[in-house]
């Protein structure tokens, strides 16, 4: 025994082990005197031992120890770093694994990981973390920490804590600087301690880590994506199974390492009356058409309309730029996705969507539509949508907004036309009475469809 706690004192720093007692504590109460978070618990372990996910983890296992092994042949790794890559794979590379199967398309996912990994902030997280107090005071910090970071989440969300939010965010900021001050007195004391291959090394693993498995995580993602068309083509009864498995054999080919493309092609197939091999080939063909034009988007005459590539964009900066324009159920028929966002950080908060439809080439309308509740609804998220709104006609119209700014500033209903387009901002009801959405509407219904 005494050996294995010199190999765990070690390995871990005292900051590392008063987290580990910490957890372990939490944990072990929950499961002693919480009988729902026994069952809980119960449910986690046996998800680990389902097939498909168990497969994943054994898999991800392997690609770290092929990342270190490769890691150790160059020199940046040796033996003593078994714990810190055992800790990096449960605490940090599971999380990361997880998250890759909810990227989202435009959302830069798993660039993302790159840019975290090699930000300045994971140089000032290694100064926190490589120099530590002794373990009965990481032992009281720990808990203090954890409690004002959760103190400083849960009062941001709420305009009404904002004086909470503050005393919390100041509190955390001298903690931190206390500490990064206490690290860099250490370090400037005995310089020769720190400045070491060994340190040089812990500094860089979960860099390296991260930016080596983000390929495995990508491909994993374009696999879970694959599965899920197949499962959502074997879905549809009434395409022919010879059809099917054409369209399967297609799209993967096509799509198999650009899943948002592969998803794109799914939906048409199932939307669309497809009948023949033909018609699965017509839906690659405008897919890929629709990627080249992103490049270079063909002009739209402003009379006719806007051009569903510079539509999408109008509102991106407010992370509200929709999925790609496609072709609907009806004839000549097409709509974008519809883009959604949180107004405001209240618990229960307001929420904007933003979609347009048209013809094929051709956006004919832009709708930003919001939903408030009466009893949630407040005065920061109506000016949010005020504010998106104006952001939206400055984007989309030639001309000053500097009287719509004014008109969507107060809210009330209006319908004007501004050169070729009409502009209408209106009110209804919820059907049960308990709230109302706003609905502003730039239309361009004069100029006669393209030539196809």
């Amino acid at each position: 025994m005494p050996e294995f706690l010199s190999r765990i004192i070690e390995n871990f720093n005292n900051r590392e082990i008063a987290t580990v007692i910490w957890l372990f504590l939490i944990f072990a109460f929950l499961a002693i005197f919480k009988k729902d978070m026994r069952r809980s618990f119960s449910g986690v372990f046996s998800a680990l031992f389902e097939p498909g996910l168990a497969l994943i983890l054994i898999i991800f296992a392997f690609y770290v120890a092929a990342l270190t092994w490769l890691a150790g042949e160059i020199g940046v790794w040796d033996s003593n770093q078994i714990a810190q890559t055992i800790v990096w794979y449960f605490i940090a590379g599971l999380p990361l694994l997880f998250r890759a199967f909810d990227a989202k398309e435009g959302s830069q996912h798993f660039r993302g990981y790159a840019k975290s990994a090699i930000s300045g902030t994971v140089f000032l997280e290694f100064i926190y973390l490589v120099k530590t107090f002794s373990l009965t005071i990481e032992l009281v910090l720990t808990p203090i920490v954890t409690v004002v970071v959760l103190l400083a989440a849960i009062s941001e969300r709420d305009a009404s804590h904002s004086s909470v939010n503050s005393l919390m965010n100041r509190l955390l900021f001298v903690i931190v600087a206390f500490v990064l001050w206490s690290s860099i007195s250490q370090i400037w004391v005995e310089p020769e301690r720190f400045f070491t291959s060994r340190t040089f090394r812990a500094l860089i693993l979960p860099i390296y880590l991260i930016l080596g498995s983000i390929p495995l995580f990508y491909i994993l993602f374009c696999y879970s994506r694959i599965q899920a068309a197949k499962r959502q083509i074997d879905l549809k009864t009434f395409h022919s199974e010879e059809l099917k498995r054409y369209a399967k054999r297609r799209f993967i080919l096509t799509f198999m390492l650009r899943p948002w493309l592969l998803r794109r092609a799914t939906r048409q197939f199932c939307i669309l009356p497809a009948k023949e091999n033909k018609d699965v080939d017509a839906i690659i063909s405008d897919i890929l058409q629709y990627v080249r034009e992103e490049e270079n988007p063909p002009k739209v005459a402003e009379d006719q309309g806007w051009s569903p590539h510079a539509a999408r964009d109008f509102l991106s900066s407010e992370g509200l730029r929709t999925s790609d324009f496609h072709a609907g159920h009806a004839k000549d028929e097409w709509w974008s996705g519809v883009a959604s966002k949180e107004l405001g950080d209240a618990i229960f908060p307001s929420l904007v969507n933003y979609s347009f439809y048209g013809v094929k080439g051709v956006v004919r309308k832009l709708r930003l539509k919001g939903y408030f509740v009466d009893q949630i609804v407040t005065a920061d998220a109506l000016d949010e949508f005020s504010r998106i709104a104006t952001i939206l006609c400055e984007g989309a119209l030639s001309s000053s907004v500097n009287d719509l700014r004014q008109r969507l500033i107060a809210r009330d209903e209006f319908e004007v036309t501004v050169a070729s387009t009409i502009i209408q901002l209106r009110s209804e009801r919820f059907f049960n009475e308990n709230g109302y959405e706003l609905f502003l509407e730039l239309e361009r219904p004069f100029g006669s469809p393209p030539e196809k």
